[in-house]
């Protein structure tokens, strides 16, 4: 059906003992089963699954304990899926251990360096600047790693300052998301009074590792070149949904071979986070004053990237204007400041828009409206973070061959799994996507 489904040539899998003396190559003697490999938007780190099945104690002859770097070489119908070197992944954890008298079994457990990394070490000292800045110093300083593009750590508009108190990296960097406001917006976007202010425009980042490293990245960015025509575009992949498929097909490695809604629209849900429309109150320590800043989400998304051609939120009216979550503030400005006295905070922007949180947290509610989950053969070139674009027929009475405007279109990779192994490799991946409608369906071919 598909020369990817089988095409697997394995070429290395080497555990190294903790001492750095010994070398086992699982690959040569035939004992690994099964890989899998996972990523996730919303995890700060790659992981693997492998299963060993060997005729002599790995365990105990090397022996892992826990540690040991493992490098990864498997040639694939789209490339090489390798681990080594630098990039090489370590065992976190042996479960599923299983004995007899002629062979053991057990699954690795493995994560990149810097997961391992992120237990031993803490943020410390004070970082100043745009927060973009303080997710590179932590990456540089702390984690001590180089494994990210520069393009993948993207500017930030805003400034924060803080200090690490001693938390992990991957809590800080994950915790700085929230409080993130790309470029094209300012720091403090509001309007009318302060009982009765307007929060404008969107935020929210997300920190994540794919293959391609270290991501800190926008909502806006990940979604952002999907406008009309762009999904035929060569840096999209196109999958289709077919429910006949035809032998020898070169198109065959792009068929979605399952899928399943797994969410649509939650409205309950979406109401009690406050979604569609919330309000900050914001208490000014220093000024003794009171300020309430509505966010209409419905207003601000029309200005806003999404992965479908609604530029409207799907909410009546009624609703889209009702708050429906009331989130309560205090002030830390002037605690990280140079200057001291309450007259260095009143008289400039303050470094933390108060009404960022709920922005963001809109932005993140609405990116996950929808989820998909779907199969394909297995492509070593997805990760997560990028758009791919699937085609699906409409349901009708005839085959008529039509499309359905409103499923298909781009989706964002939000989780993804590589299973591979003798008899079979696929790809499994869970989508996301905020609005729906095709883009550009008069121009795909």
């Amino acid at each position: 059906m598909s020369v990817s489904l089988n095409y697997l040539k394995p070429r290395e899998f080497t555990i190294t003992s903790l001492n750095g003396q010994t070398t086992i190559d699982l690959m040569g003697s035939s004992s690994l089963l099964f890989l899998d490999y996972y990523e996730d938007l919303l995890s700060p780190s790659v992981m693997i699954t492998a299963q060993i099945m060997n005729s002599t104690s790995i365990l105990n002859r090397l022996p892992i304990r826990g540690g040991e770097a493992v490098s990864i070489s498997i040639e694939t119908f789209f490339g090489e899926f390798e681990f080594s070197g630098d990039n090489s992944l370590y065992v976190y954890k042996v479960s599923e251990v299983g004995q007899d008298s002629k062979s053991e079994i057990f699954t690795l457990n493995l994560i990149s360096k810097e997961g391992i990394t992120n237990e031993t070490v803490r943020c410390l000292k004070r970082y100043d600047g745009t927060i973009d800045q303080s997710v590179k110093k932590i990456l540089d300083d702390v984690l001590q790693t180089n494994n990210y593009l520069a393009e993948n750590i993207e500017p930030t508009v805003n400034s924060y300052s803080f200090i690490g108190n001693q938390k992990k990296p991957f809590h800080i960097l994950t915790w700085l998301g929230p409080k993130s406001i790309p470029q094209g917006s300012t720091p403090s976007n509001t309007s009318g009074d302060s009982l009765d202010a307007q929060a404008k425009g969107v935020a929210g980042f997300l920190f994540y590792q794919n293959k391609d490293g270290f991501n800190f990245k926008s909502v806006e960015s990940l979604v952002k070149n999907t406008q009309l025509g762009t999904s035929n575009s060569k840096d999209i992949p196109r999958y289709y949904f077919k429910q006949i498929i035809e032998a020898n097909s070169p198109y065959n490695e792009f068929t979605v071979l399952n899928y399943s809604i797994d969410k649509n629209t939650d409205l309950l849900k979406n109401l009690r986070v406050g979604m569609y429309a919330n309000a900050t109150y914001f208490y000014d320590l220093y000024e003794n004053k009171l300020s309430i800043f509505k966010y209409y989400l419905k207003n601000e998304i029309r200005d806003a990237s999404t992965l479908g051609t609604d530029n409207t939120i799907a909410v009546s009216n009624e609703l889209g204007e009702s708050i429906t979550r009331i989130m309560v503030r205090t002030s830390d400005l002037g605690v990280m400041d140079n200057k001291s006295g309450p007259e260095s905070i009143t008289d400039k922007t303050p470094m933390r828009d108060t009404a960022d949180m709920a922005k963001s947290s809109s932005r993140y509610n609405l990116l996950f409206t929808q989820s998909l989950n779907i199969v394909v053969p297995c492509n070593i070139n997805l990760k997560v973070g990028d758009i791919i674009y699937i085609e699906f027929p409409r349901i009708t009475n005839t085959n008529s061959g039509e499309i359905d405007e409103e499923q298909s279109g781009n989706y964002l990779i939000k989780e993804l799994r590589h299973h591979m192994e003798t008899a079979m490799m696929i790809t499994s991946l869970k989508l996301i996507r905020d609005s729906y409608g095709l883009y550009g369906a008069s121009n795909i071919t």
